[in-house]
């Protein structure tokens, strides 16, 4: 073996030495950066429970978050009537999820119950007025009479609540109902038929009370129609202070009034 053989020979072993003395210090430095470094970096084994921020106002959700190293974000903004105004509907990750601080934390917010607008019912009878405001979640509270020239007797002419404008569900809407046009002299009307509280009204524009009132068992009638009347129609209602009436019920009373009864000074016959 000559000399530059042995050279060669010796650098080469040298070199091995150095690459696996290398590869030892990188294999350190691998070990070191996964113990120690990127967990501290990652903050790996440091995870806390997510708290639980559901149905909190979002400014007290806010608060609880920050303060216990997270990040909130309003997501989205939505109805929901079982949340009032303002409060956290939901929260993604969920509560008490185990998470990192800094995690963002995406909240829904509830903006109430979705507004409900007034449907128009003037023009229809009392009846499809109701049916109309229960479809929107509405109720009919009370129905007042009226005369009017401009709407046909048994219409709706006016609403408490107008139309277009937003209500609370189950809130109650007032109708107002046309009697039609005011008599135009003062004369007993004819009250069979209608209503006893349609019968009051148009007593009254006259001057004239309601006086004794007799039920009579109708089950197929509306409860509350008048069926007979003490003062004949077209009676001058200038001397009449009162007038008796008989009206149906749905309650049968102890002792059956025959149809054909009618009445003469307060006393059935």
């Amino acid at each position: 073996m000559d000399m530059s053989s042995g050279l060669k020979k010796v650098f080469t072993l040298r070199n091995l030495g150095w690459l696996f003395i290398a590869f030892l210090i990188f294999l350190l430095i691998m070990v070191i950066l996964d113990l120690f470094i990127m967990p501290f970096y990652t903050k790996h084994g440091k995870e806390y429970e997510l708290p639980d921020v559901t149905d909190k106002p979002l400014k007290e959700a806010t608060r609880i978050l920050d303060s216990t190293g997270f990040d909130p974000i309003v997501k989205d903004s939505v109805y929901d009537e079982n949340f009032s105004p303002g409060a956290i509907i939901q929260q993604n990750p969920l509560p008490y999820t185990l998470v990192k601080k800094g995690r963002r934390v995406y909240l829904v917010v509830s903006i109430g119950e979705k507004p409900i607008y007034v449907p128009r019912v003037i023009g229809l009878t009392p009846q499809d007025a109701e049916f109309r405001l229960k479809e929107k979640g509405l109720n009919l509270n009370q129905i007042i009479y009226e005369f009017s020239d401009f709407y046909m007797r048994g219409t709706v002419m006016n609403q408490s609540i107008p139309a277009g404008e937003a209500a609370k569900r189950n809130q109650r809407v007032n109708i107002t109902v046309s009697l039609g046009p005011p008599p135009t002299s003062l004369e007993i009307p004819n009250l069979v038929g209608k209503s006893l509280v349609s019968a009051e009204k148009e007593l009254d524009v006259i001057g004239v009370r309601i006086g004794l009132i007799k039920y009579a068992y109708r089950p197929n009638l509306v409860p509350g129609t008048v069926l007979n009347q003490s003062v004949s129609p077209g009676t001058s209602a200038a001397k009449i202070e009162s007038i008796n009436l008989l009206v149906s019920t749905d309650e049968p009373p102890p002792q059956e009034i025959p149809e054909d009864t009618t009445l003469n000074n307060g006393k059935v016959e």
